[in-house]
């Protein structure tokens, strides 16, 4: 029998990339989530290759200690929690503490950053999860980082690779999600020096406006609604206005977004036979509860999402996209601006038929 061996950090670290950094979307959301942690209120990115030869991340966030670069790619390093109790109410969008060191570990990183109140900032850089450099630069305030040659010493994972156009769509579809999860900051998003999103950071409107078009607007209405301690809110669509696929469909949960079977199921329960068959409402919606009731630490893409009282969450949302729908029903479609707010409903939801300008804006601007 073969002895058993201790591998080393150049292995072991190459095995965990494999669970967080599957491709360039992977590492443009774990990017783009430490700059929103970071309370960043300009992010900037841009990808060449389909993000295979290049992606850069820049933001205007608290940035990182000159002392703190060569840690920040340490295993298990994570300025997001630091105590096991902190796992039970997960605030941030990271936690784990492996985007980075995986990262590094299968490219070719360079990172600069500055706090603001460091007089200098630090820059380091890393290859194959080997550090080349280190030393004090100039640099804005905030956290620059590019991301070179994904996969270039990971020839095996390289090989599952698809198209760059192919790499460029599914990070494409990450960041319309981060957009609408992340209405009040101006994200914006450039592939191979040409402008794919520009969202103003001003509310939930012009997120989604940034994302669909404004013309879309009008083809959903808005819900809001608050219940046994859950918020729900955002856009449903008009059910004529169904998809072939749940492509858009997105789910946003204490700010993060996930793929969640229960949420997109209370949805489709919600809408009933106004849906043809094989058709699925699309949606932006915002669940916010306790985060003591959610566990996000499923799986390191954090995707994934469990509640406490599935029943419970899945009852109130159906309940909310119901009231919407039926609100619908009080209305003209052609005025845009009508309002009703159900006084006798505990839920005390605020629906309006089709979405307008100025009427929406107050909703959900912060």
């Amino acid at each position: 029998m073969p002895r058993i061996n201790i591998l080393n950090s150049s292995i072991y670290n190459r095995i965990s990339a494999g669970e967080v950094v599957e491709n360039p979307a992977a590492v443009v959301k774990e990017l783009v989530e430490n700059s929103i942690d970071a309370k960043a209120t300009m992010i900037s990115i841009e990808v060449k290759g389909g993000g295979i030869k290049e992606i850069s991340v820049n933001d205007n966030g608290c940035g990182i200690e000159y002392d703190d670069l060569s840690v920040a790619f340490l295993p298990h390093s994570t300025s997001k929690i630091s105590s096991v109790e902190d796992l039970d109410s997960i605030e941030t969008l990271g936690f784990r503490g492996e985007a980075l060191t995986s990262i590094a570990a299968v490219a070719m990183v360079t990172l600069r950053s500055k706090t603001k109140n460091s007089e200098t900032g630090g820059l380091i850089e890393i290859n194959g999860g080997k550090i080349e450099q280190h030393r004090p630069e100039a640099s804005p305030d905030g956290t620059y980082i590019t991301v070179r040659n994904l996969f270039y010493n990971t020839p095996a994972r390289a090989k599952f690779l698809r198209s760059q156009k192919r790499e460029e769509t599914e990070i494409r579809n990450i960041i319309s999600r981060i957009i609408l999860a992340n209405p009040t900051v101006s994200i914006k998003y450039n592939v191979d020096g040409k402008n794919v999103f520009y969202s103003t950071g001003k509310n939930l409107e012009s997120a989604f406006a940034a994302v669909y078009g404004i013309n879309e607007l009008n083809k959903y209405y808005a819900v809001h609604s608050k219940r046994q301690g859950i918020s729900v809110y955002g856009y449903i669509s008009m059910p004529e206005e169904n998809k072939p696929n749940k492509t858009y469909q997105t789910s946003i949960v204490n700010g993060r977004y996930v793929i969640s079977p229960l949420i997109s199921s209370a949805v489709q329960n919600a809408y009933g036979d106004t849906v043809m068959k094989r058709t699925f409402p699309a949606y932006v919606l915002f669940i916010d509860t306790d985060s003591r009731f959610i566990d996000v630490n499923v799986h390191p893409r954090k995707l994934d999402i469990k509640f406490s009282d599935s029943n419970n969450v899945f009852s109130v949302i159906m309940k909310a996209v119901s009231d919407a729908l039926y609100g619908k029903i009080a209305f003209s479609n052609t005025d845009l601006n009508s309002e009703r707010v159900d006084k006798t409903n505990e839920s005390n939801t605020i629906v309006k038929s089709g979405v307008s300008g100025n009427s929406f804006n107050s909703l959900f601007s912060n």
